[in-house]
């Protein structure tokens, strides 16, 4: 036998050992011998994939896992692990036909099932969705994630009670109590509002961030970022010495004030999102951080702040303009867009989990937090179920 197809049988005997035991690092490592001594194998590209889906090493193991399945497409564990590094990629229609491939060859069980369902969910599929879902609670009926995600399905499907049930039932068996308490005041009116909490809305645009713009502004028509610099009260020449982005995900206001900004600063709770804004090259710095925080700790004097389409996601705003007033230049501008909420409510959070506020509520915080009233824009935000959804937009001036 030629010692390096014996040296790479070796590794590859040596790995598999390695992966029974859950030591997906060391596996990992002797497969990749392996395939330096035997490129191309499928069975050690597969094995060596389906490592890296355990170590998180997504990219890497869709390389593996694509050689491997186009030599051999009846790997049901490959295409399972393929569909899991889909899903954390952000490709959701790959990880669709991925689960859909392993269910053809009889994936099956509460975990899979799960996964599937929200593969189908991603993909506006409710339906079929609940289905798997349900089957995921077939096998398991104590799955607390299950619950949760078909009360996703059902509230997104306009079947209030079930959702509520499920959530109730999720809350039960021990998921996020803060979590569902959010869910669950979304859904219920007589409920007190509660803000969103901050580790939702980092998952959320993770998850989001790959397809962030080409969703937002390509599908969705999204043009909050324009109208709200459009708009701004100032001559279109004056210059700002300090800006920031609060809430900047992607760069959307980033790069339309760069030019007229000496010093821009963007600020977001996800990681995944400051990475594309990094890539764009407009801001002088990026951070991570929960937006009161920020404005409590950073010490600058500012006299520009954006927020476009970021209080949708906050609820509450008193801690913010608490925290915003100190750092303000006197004559700062403050500009933000909100949805409005309905007659008699100061502070709404709707069943799509996004909030909405009544202008007499800002106009009540901007008064005790000493700004200026300046000017309200009533235009589209983007599109909502085809039709324009509209927003104000609000210039606040420091006094």
């Amino acid at each position: 036998m030629d010692p390096s197809l014996e040296q790479a049988r070796q590794a590859f005997v040596a790995g598999i050992e390695q992966f029974e035991r859950h030591d997906f690092e060391a596996a990992a490592a002797l497969f990749e011998q392996a395939l330096q001594r035997a490129p191309g194998r499928p069975s050690v590209l597969m094995n060596l994939g389906v490592s890296c889906v355990h170590l998180g090493r997504f990219e890497q193991a869709d390389v593996c896992l694509r050689q491997a399945l186009a030599a051999d497409a009846t790997q049901t564990d490959g295409w399972m692990a393929w569909g899991v590094a889909q899903m954390a990629l952000g490709d959701w229609p790959q990880a669709l036909y991925c689960h859909e491939q392993a269910r053809a060859l009889g994936a099956d069980g509460a975990e899979f099932c799960l996964r599937w369902g929200q593969c189908l969910a991603h993909q506006a599929l409710l339906p079929q969705a609940l289905k798997a879902f349900e089957q995921a609670l077939a096998h398991d009926p104590e799955f607390a994630e299950a619950w949760s995600q078909l009360a996703h399905v059902q509230r997104d499907m306009g079947q209030t009670a079930q959702a509520i049930a499920g959530y109730q039932r999720a809350m039960q068996l021990g998921a996020d109590p803060e979590l569902h308490r959010y869910y669950l005041a979304a859904l219920s009116p007589d409920e007190p509002v509660v803000n969103a909490p901050a580790a939702y809305v980092e998952s959320l645009f993770d998850q989001y961030a790959n397809d962030f713009e080409a969703h937002l502004v390509g599908q969705l028509g999204y043009q909050g970022h324009r109208v709200l610099l459009a708009q701004l009260p100032v001559p279109p020449g004056m210059r700002f010495e300090r800006v920031w982005d609060l809430g900047c995900g992607t760069g959307l206001c980033g790069r339309l004030i760069r030019p007229r900004a000496e010093h821009l600063i963007g600020v977001d709770l996800s990681s995944a999102m400051l990475d594309k804004a990094r890539a764009l090259g407009v801001y002088d710095s990026l951070h991570a951080r929960d937006l009161v925080d920020f404005l409590k700790q950073d010490t600058e004097r500012v006299d520009l702040v954006l927020a476009a389409d970021v209080f949708i996601y906050v609820g509450h705003l008193e801690a913010v303009f608490e925290a915003l007033g100190p750092r303000m230049q006197p004559g700062g501008w403050l500009a933000f867009t909100v949805e409005e909420a309905d007659p008699g409510l100061a502070v709404q959070l709707h069943s799509t989990l996004r909030y909405a506020h009544a202008l007499t509520y800002l106009q009540g915080l901007a008064a005790q937090h000493g700004w200026q009233w300046a000017r309200l824009h009533r235009a589209p935000l983007r599109l909502d179920q085809a039709n324009p959804l509209m927003g104000a937009y609000v210039y606040l001036q420091k006094t």
